[in-house]
């Protein structure tokens, strides 16, 4: 769809703020979903395998919502609990959509609550979750005129917060926990992007309780090198916003680094699935 005039722009965010998110939201997240008395391994294998960030948890025997699991709460239990129940970690979210809200509505609420993606129910019925990334999926599908407008450094948080390559696991799992982020981009002595270090990175490396973990441990325990994605991508500064928002719909990625140019790489801001989000407020 080709939009060009102010008054056409607007008129197309109002149209898609205006749909109800059952309209929207991936419904292939309706199988990220376990029942109460499978395993955490078992959660935690789906989730390495699928992607999955968060996993809906229902009755075995009524098919009933009951909680959700994140990547952090998995990552959170010791090996030796790994045994333990689905129903035993799941936690009620502070949360739940309803599938006729509105697109706008939604947003609010879930902004409100710093929450990306939040469980959608109908009654007891687990129905799928609806994302940040739903809404930049169809920005990108249906209205990338949009986004092709709008340029990377008016939407980029600068001076992000990073993480070095020789820093211990364990003191970037306090800094994610601490600031609700799910990845860090990695830098060199010299500011230099070098990767990006994500929960399900250190999911996919079979990390467990690592808040347990001293981060003054021997030199040997693990560091953000061992566990970090590399190459990384990245966008510059004069990107328009089209390019962040393609590679989180087609790489499934939160949050994009932004570097000064191709040649230095030096790391001067982040734009994450919030920033794409403010083109619609």
């Amino acid at each position: 769809m080709t939009v060009t005039a102010p008054s056409q722009r607007k008129e197309v965010l109002n149209q898609l703020l205006g749909l109800p998110i059952s309209s929207i939201f991936d419904k292939a997240s309706t199988s990220a979903k376990v029942s109460d008395d499978m395993s955490v391994t078992f959660v935690r294998k789906l989730m390495r395998e699928k992607g999955y960030r968060s996993i809906a948890v229902i009755k075995a025997e009524t098919g009933k919502f009951v909680g959700i699991i994140t990547r952090g709460d998995v990552l959170m239990v010791s090996s030796s609990k790994s045994e333990a129940t689905a129903g035993s970690l799941a936690v009620a979210p502070p949360l739940v959509l309803q599938p006729s809200l509105t697109v706008s509505r939604a947003l609010d609420m879930m902004l409100s609550y710093d929450m990306w993606e939040a469980p959608v129910t109908e009654g007891d019925k687990f129905l799928g979750f609806f994302s940040l990334g739903d809404v930049i999926r169809v920005l990108v599908q249906r209205y990338p005129e949009v986004l092709k407008e709008k340029t990377v450094s008016d939407y980029m948080t600068s001076d992000p917060v990073s993480a070095l390559a020789d820093d211990s696991v364990a003191k970037i799992w306090r800094k994610m926990v601490e600031l609700r982020y799910a990845g860090l981009p990695v830098i060199d002595g010299d500011g230099r992007l070098i990767g990006m270090i994500t929960q399900y990175d250190l999911l996919a490396k079979g990390y467990t309780r690592i808040h347990l973990e001293s981060e003054s441990g021997a030199a040997k325990g693990p560091r953000v090198r061992d566990a970090m994605t590399r190459p990384p991508s990245y966008v510059l500064p004069w990107s328009k916003l089209i390019e962040a928002a393609d590679l989180m719909v087609t790489r499934g990625y939160g949050r994009v680094p932004v570097v000064n140019s191709v040649r230095d790489l030096k790391l001067i801001g982040i734009v994450d699935r919030e920033d794409i989000i403010k083109v619609l407020r």
